[in-house]
């Protein structure tokens, strides 16, 4: 037996109090009566003795005692604790993106947070409790807590994520504290179909007659003044009519609308279309009752409106460079001689072949067959080497992700150069491509302006890599990665991480989350990335 509140047992200390009144206390009064009323008196008593009027002080005596202990006792709420009673739970809650549906007023995560809440409240007392959050990733909430009121406090204040998760990573968890110990009861809260699993009770939250839909995997096709949005729409648990609208730059009324027929469990394709001049947004929803609305609506950008950039190309030679850029790129491209180069500004590219300014202008640049050193290129130059016969470059073999995109769909094989630049000294962090004896011959980095910076180290017009179809390639990759758009893409799956690309010029890099969480990024780097987390629309601020 244990007491919740033993400070209530200093209420014992009445009893021996009681007692010692009891003993102080005189029992006798002194009355003065004529002695004819004693005689009488005497003569009632032995003809009726009464054998419990000894006993009446006794009685009450005893009966304040134990009004004493009662109290005290309830003051201090004694608890009785069976022998092995107690047991060792372990909850495994589910917090994926469906456990937010919703049926009769409640979501499946707060009808599984009440079963664990009832295991808790109904367990015996000196239980200890393990909780196992599955949301983004199995999070260990709280360990081995005795405390009913903290484990269910903590409990209560848990929400469910947007996105999808596995069980099986926390059931894995959980089956450790099994095997250290058998007495563990492990509990999974689902709404998931689950293979059997040993030693694991099942708290099933899921109901076949939720109804629910959903739309993913958006595209949008704009031309010749018409907006085409194509997705796939699926059905869970039951066939349904879903009525699909496309709303345009936030209007309240819908551009398009229609009807289709989605067997349950198959994807069946949506496409939607509308006249429009032009567009910002556009979303594309299911107007059907749904008990997971988050699911039911895609909103994509038209990424294009916020990105444009122009190139200019400082050559001797620059039809070869117009050629290779206009089948490219949609930007412009203007051409300037070496002599009439006077540092133009307002450029998004600059490609300077055979030559090298006095300052770099502030914006992304690449460096061909340049051999003179410039302040904030990130290297230097140590001469122009001619072997006696031309060498073979080698491709990069790096599993960097920056190397692995620019060397996309690169052969690599047979190229040849008969001269080349040797560099070195570099001071910032470049990415090389090809080499030569460990000297790197093209490579990308970011130069000490903060701005991308390509560096071809021989004379294209020289070498039979410009009429190779790798060179195609890696100028497409090349050109991708020194303009690039901030973002690849305007869509994103819950869980999926958005890449952020730090264009020329950019000084500080915000992102703001649905639910108002800001992120700053590392401008200082050629890339950083978002997870995407939350449902809802994330804002990218560049300064």
């Amino acid at each position: 037996m244990i007491f919740l509140q033993p400070l209530g047992l200093w209420g014992l200390i009445g009893v021996p109090i009681i007692v010692l009144i009891y003993i102080l206390k005189n029992k006798f009064h002194e009355l003065i009566v004529p002695s004819t009323y004693l005689w009488t008196l005497s003569e009632k008593f032995f003809k009726r003795r009464n054998p419990l009027s000894g006993l009446t002080g006794i009685i009450s005596l005893i009966l304040q005692i134990l009004t004493v202990i009662i109290v005290s006792l309830i003051i201090a709420r004694p608890i009785f604790i069976l022998p092995d009673s107690a047991g060792e739970y372990c909850f495994v809650l589910d917090g994926s993106g469906s456990m937010s549906m919703v049926s009769e007023g409640e979501t499946r995560f707060e009808r599984a947070k009440d079963q664990i809440d009832g295991v808790i409240k109904d367990a015996s007392l000196g239980s200890s409790y393990t909780l196992i959050l599955c949301a983004d990733d199995a999070t260990v909430v709280y360990e081995r807590v005795t405390d009913k009121k903290v484990a269910r406090e903590m409990l209560e204040e848990l929400s469910c994520s947007a996105g999808v998760s596995e069980n099986s990573d926390a059931l894995v968890i959980a089956q450790r504290y099994f095997d250290n110990n058998p007495s563990f009861s492990v509990y999974l809260a689902t709404d998931q179909t689950i293979a059997n699993h040993d030693n694991v009770k099942l708290l099933a939250v899921g109901s076949d007659k939720d109804l629910n839909s959903g739309l993913f995997e958006p595209t949008a096709e704009f031309f010749g003044g018409e907006l085409t949005v194509n997705a796939k729409a699926i059905s869970y648990g039951t066939n349904q009519t879903l009525k699909v609208a496309l709303y345009l730059d936030g209007s309240a009324e819908p551009a398009a609308t229609k009807e289709i027929a989605a067997v349950a469990g198959e994807e069946t394709p949506v496409s939607l279309t509308c006249g429009a001049q032009s567009y910002t947004s556009y979303r594309l929803a299911i107007l059907n009752e749904d008990a997971l609305a988050a699911d039911n609506e895609l909103i994509g950008y038209n990424l294009q409106n916020e990105t444009s950039y122009s190139i200019l190309v400082v050559s001797e030679t620059p039809f070869f460079f117009q050629a290779a850029l206009d089948a490219l790129t949609d930007a412009t491209v203007d051409t300037v001689s070496p002599d009439a180069y006077k540092g133009e500004s307002d450029y998004g590219l600059y490609i300077f072949d055979s030559f090298t300014p006095d300052v770099l202008p502030d914006a992304a640049v690449w460096l061909i067959n340049c051999g003179v050193n410039v302040d904030d290129s990130g290297f230097g130059t140590r001469g122009i080497v001619t072997p006696d016969e031309p060498v073979e470059l080698v491709k990069s073999e790096s599993t960097a992700s920056t190397a692995q995109m620019l060397l996309d769909g690169i052969y690599g094989k047979d190229i040849y150069v008969a001269e080349y630049i040797k560099y070195g000294g570099m001071y910032t962090r470049f990415t090389t491509l090809f080499s030569y004896d460990a000297n790197p011959l093209i490579f990308a980095g970011v130069n000490g302006l903060g701005n991308r910076e390509v560096v071809i180290g021989f004379d294209l017009h020289k070498a039979d890599f410009s009429l190779s179809t790798d060179f195609v390639a890696l100028m497409g990759n090349l050109l991708t990665y020194s303009c690039p758009p901030v973002i690849e893409k305007a869509e994103y799956i819950c869980g999926e991480q958005a890449q952020i690309h730090m264009t020329a010029n950019i000084k500080n890099v915000k992102t703001v989350a649905p639910d108002g969480t800001e992120i700053y990024l590392d401008s200082s780097a050629d890339m950083g990335t978002v997870t995407m987390n939350q449902v809802g629309t994330y804002t990218v601020s560049l300064m």
